[in-house]
């Protein structure tokens, strides 16, 4: 089911939160929602793990009461299609994501924008796996789904790009997910 999104003097009120976009920062309030407050630390603790990486938002502010993030505007619109320099920029996002210890659990290109100069972000956390200070089995499930939706992406828009290695990985887990959708 879809949620809906209403534009009332220029924020986003869904469901979940409301977002305001202003002209250098985005604010994100989490309404009183299930998981709303899991949702909101992840988000949280996302960002500050991922501080300082190209394309990704930096967290500005936080308060936790509120369960409000203030964070940088990654400028641009979300594309109908990705071009081989903007699935590249997605790797190396994705890679340094990865290596922070934050894995997405999808990566709809609805979280994904590209600006004029084709630079492309990724915004939305707070759907995350967060790697622990020990190894653990959702920490390693959690990378295979990220990377999956990455060759999932790769393969929709530049399937060249998937070495065989990938695609053979890419079509075991899509033919998997079949079965359990039946």
């Amino acid at each position: 089911m879809k949620t809906q999104t209403h534009i009332v003097n220029g924020i986003y009120d869904t469901e979940k939160m409301y977002l305001t976009i202003g002209k250098d920062s985005v604010e994100k309030h989490f309404k009183p929602y299930r998981k709303y407050i899991s949702r909101y630390n992840i988000e949280k603790e996302s960002l500050v793990r991922l501080q300082n990486i190209n394309g990704i938002p930096n967290l500005i502010d936080s308060d936790d009461g509120k369960k409000t993030l203030v964070m940088s505007k990654i400028s641009g619109k979300t594309p109908a299609q990705l071009n081989r320099d903007n699935l590249k920029d997605l790797i190396v996002i994705v890679n340094k994501m990865l290596d922070a210890g934050v894995a997405r659990h999808a990566l709809p290109i609805r979280d994904i924008i590209v600006d004029d100069q084709n630079k492309l972000g990724l915004v939305d956390f707070e759907r995350s796996t967060l790697r622990g200070s020990i190894i653990r089995l959702d920490w390693y499930v959690a990378k295979k789904v990220t990377h999956y939706h990455l060759y999932r992406l790769i393969a929709q828009f530049q399937p060249d790009l998937l070495s065989s290695k990938q695609a053979l990985k890419l079509n075991f887990v899509t033919k998997v997910r079949q079965v359990f959708k039946r």
